[in-house]
């Protein structure tokens, strides 16, 4: 009896020692975290996420939870990866950059967070949990995805209309109309015409993108963005005063246009080219007198994207590609309507000058809007 007694107790005993080491176990798996719960998505030339790169250099927090880690500029698969995680956080493209981390919970949930200092602060107290013994799952930082993206930024409306004051600007139509006049009365020929146009405008595009990514790579390192979207606001409320005096009173103190003392130097420049390509290396040339009239809205929008952190990663890429094509539109408008005799230089020329006032109040009107919305989404629209 004793014997049957002492058998049922062992038996008892191993059942309850195996239900408690199933239970703890259940629970020790779900407090662990797999490799592939933490995946942190980067860029090459972002400075952002080289600063997180050097906390990771200084830490093995990395390698202790796993950390994926995903090139997205010139990894493709890294780039598609991202790409269908955003989706499935129920993110837009215009609310998201890099460094971008996206950690999924035992349960199956998503969460995410941006930036540096996010990131960073995230790992560092996931870091004090590991060195607790505690659940290495710390949420500190992180937002969890949800179903349908709201509060999206119009990035793309801020891009569209500070493009498109850029891009109405009289300098660009009047530099465009002199050159093709300068090569449709020395070659007659209006294939070379179109060819000259193309690659003056492309030069223009080539010059401006550039430009870009250097302000987005300066702006990069900015730390305070308050000051910043300030300082991009009260300049855009400045372009705006200016082009909307020029409605008022054209020609008076100063115009939103290239400096009358550099106009004689850059038509003498247009008026030497005598092929494509000599228009091409003109049109780099050229770019530069543009800066004092073309440079204002497109320095703003840079700044907000800087602001947003949105530096040279794809997205910050892909805006400068769309920016700086709808800036060189008109110009390609306008080669080809004369190469294909739908219009003469001198009619556009005429249509220009009529309306020089209406465009300089067009451009202060867009840059007014682009202002208020910047400095307003420091309080009212985040």
């Amino acid at each position: 009896m004793i014997l049957f007694i002492n058998k049922r107790m062992k038996k008892l005993v191993l059942s309850l020692l195996l239900g408690i080491g199933f239970f703890f176990g259940i629970s020790f798996a779900e407090g662990m975290v797999n490799v592939s719960d933490y995946r942190y998505f980067h860029a090459q030339g972002c400075s952002h996420c080289l600063r997180v790169e050097q906390f990771f250099a200084m830490t093995d927090v990395d390698e202790k939870i796993g950390l994926q880690s995903y090139e997205i500029m010139t990894n493709s698969e890294g780039r598609q990866l991202f790409l269908d995680l955003v989706e499935e956080l129920g993110l837009a493209l215009d609310e998201v950059g890099t460094p971008f981390l996206i950690v999924k919970s035992p349960e199956g949930k998503r969460y995410y967070t941006a930036g540096d200092l996010p990131i960073i602060q995230h790992f560092q107290e996931l870091e004090k949990d590991l060195n607790a013994g505690k659940e290495p799952l710390s949420l500190l930082n992180l937002q969890e995805g949800k179903e349908q993206a709201g509060n999206k930024k119009p990035l793309l409306v801020l891009i569209f209309s500070g493009a498109l004051a850029d891009s109405i600007n009289p300098c660009a139509f009047a530099v465009m109309l002199l050159l093709l006049s300068t090569i449709l009365s020395r070659s007659k020929s209006r294939i070379r015409t179109l060819l000259s146009g193309l690659l003056f405008s492309f030069a223009i595009f080539v010059s401006y993108y550039l430009l870009g990514m250097g302000v987005l790579t300066f702006l990069g390192d900015a730390e305070n963005v308050v000051v910043l979207k300030w300082g991009v606001g009260i300049f855009g409320l400045l372009l705006a005063i200016a082009n909307i005096k020029d409605y008022f009173w054209y020609g008076k103190g100063f115009v939103m246009e290239v400096p009358l003392a550099w106009r004689p130097k850059m038509m003498k420049l247009i008026q030497g080219v005598v092929s494509p390509m000599g228009a091409f290396l003109i049109g780099i040339l050229v770019s530069l007198f543009l800066l004092p009239c073309s440079a204002g809205p497109y320095v703003a929008v840079l700044g907000y994207l800087g602001s947003e952190g949105q530096n040279l990663n794809l997205l910050g890429h892909l805006y400068l590609l769309l920016y700086n094509f709808i800036f060189v539109l008109p110009m390609l408008l306008i080669t080809i309507l004369v190469s294909f005799g739908v219009s003469s230089v001198e009619k556009l020329a005429k249509l220009k000058h009529k309306h020089t006032r209406l465009i300089h109040l067009l451009v202060g009107l867009l840059m007014l809007a682009l202002s208020v919305y910047v400095i307003g989404s420091l309080y009212w629209w985040k």
